[in-house]
């Protein structure tokens, strides 16, 4: 039967993404397009920037672990990888030739203040390397790292799931749920292994995708967490809580604490916390979310592609709309209001041709 619950956390997923790109523009964190960096509501935007994105990204690691072992019920091997060549390696490519360039530019526009034809960039662009992530112009992979990582980390977790075929057997296991929540140490220690352009650390969304595979794709497992579902949202509660005092420490709110110590704090601290998150998360799906209808599918079906192609139109709008009004909540609500539904509509336009299915890997 199908979990329809972790379509819709999926796509909650990337409809937060897009709310987390726009505040990142109001926040500390670098990015393309900056609002004034007096704005004095930016460190507590940085907060609950920071708040969504520990669990985000993680989140879909985790689901995506999960998924795989309910694929290999019905594909072998060599059917997987052609899936992850044609899902994840194809788009991706994709991306680097025709997205990343126009973030890149934007970047560059804004932040060096130099006005040049896109044409006339976009050629140069490729020859100017950067620090892999283009805020400042130059060549950059910008947000469709989470694809070329889900790649990696899906290839390398293959590895590592054959190689240990008939010897990790967790499907009959009874874990209790301190074990369950102390699961979590393992992303954690993971963390600094390929830790990175902005902290984005191949080794914590491995284990979390190896999570998923072997211990969150175990029914017996879930239903042991809906058991505990009010302890869990009770933890989740206390660790949001020290999320947030750290944060205020990170970000020059609370003065309790020396930054120095306070920042890898945080690093390993919101591994943790991320995990929990998922957890409780994935008790409310599976309570609440586990529905299915026509809009639900057809938006579940177009996430990847909705997250490709909403932060070069985000970004766009958002350059502009900086210089029509200084009012920041008409700027956030114009952004959010024109991004989603342009970013649904050049999913819809590039299904009604085959090659661009084929090139964002659109069924």
């Amino acid at each position: 039967m199908r979990k329809y619950y972790l379509d819709t956390l999926r796509l909650m997923a990337i409809i937060l993404v897009i709310f987390v790109h726009i505040f990142v523009i109001y926040s500390l964190l670098p990015f393309y397009i900056k609002f004034d960096i007096s704005y004095p509501n930016s460190a507590y935007v940085s907060i609950f920037t920071l708040f969504l994105s520990v669990w985000l990204m993680p989140l879909l690691f985790t689901i995506a672990g999960m998924t795989t072992y309910y694929s290999f019920k019905k594909r072998n091997v060599k059917e997987y990888l052609k899936e992850r060549v044609q899902r994840l390696l194809i788009p991706f490519i994709t991306s680097m030739i025709f997205i990343t360039p126009i973030l890149s530019y934007f970047g560059m526009m804004f932040h060096e203040n130099i006005s040049i034809n896109f044409f006339d960039y976009y050629f140069k662009s490729f020859t100017m390397i950067s620090d892999l992530v283009g805020y400042n112009g130059g060549l950059g992979v910008g947000h469709v790292w989470f694809i070329l990582y889900l790649f990696i980390v899906s290839c390398v977790a293959l590895l590592i799931i054959k190689l240990l075929k008939n010897r990790i057997d967790l499907s009959k296991k009874e874990l209790s749920f301190p074990i369950l929540i102390l699961l979590g140490i393992i992303p954690v220690i993971a963390y600094p292994i390929l830790n990175t352009f902005e902290d984005h650390s191949i080794g914590m969304y491995l284990a979390l995708f190896l999570l998923g595979y072997y211990v969150l794709s175990n029914d017996n497992i879930l239903e042991k967490l809906e058991k505990n579902k009010i302890t869990l949202g009770i933890l989740t509660l206390i660790l949001t809580i020290i999320f947030v005092y750290i944060a205020g420490i990170v970000f020059g709110l609370v003065t309790i604490m020396p930054q120095a110590i306070a920042i890898p704090l945080l690093f390993f601290y919101q591994v943790f916390y991320g995990w929990i998150c998922i957890l409780f998360l994935l008790v409310i799906g599976k309570l609440y979310l586990n529905k299915a209808n026509n809009i639900l599918q057809y938006l579940s079906e177009s996430s990847f592609t909705i997250y490709i192609f909403h932060m070069p139109i985000l970004i766009a709008i958002a350059f502009y709309i900086l210089q029509f009004t200084q009012n920041v909540g008409i700027q956030m609500l114009l952004t959010l209001i024109l991004t989603i539904p342009l970013s649904i509509g050049a999913y819809a336009i590039c299904k009604k041709f085959k090659i661009t299915r084929f090139i964002f890997e659109i069924k």
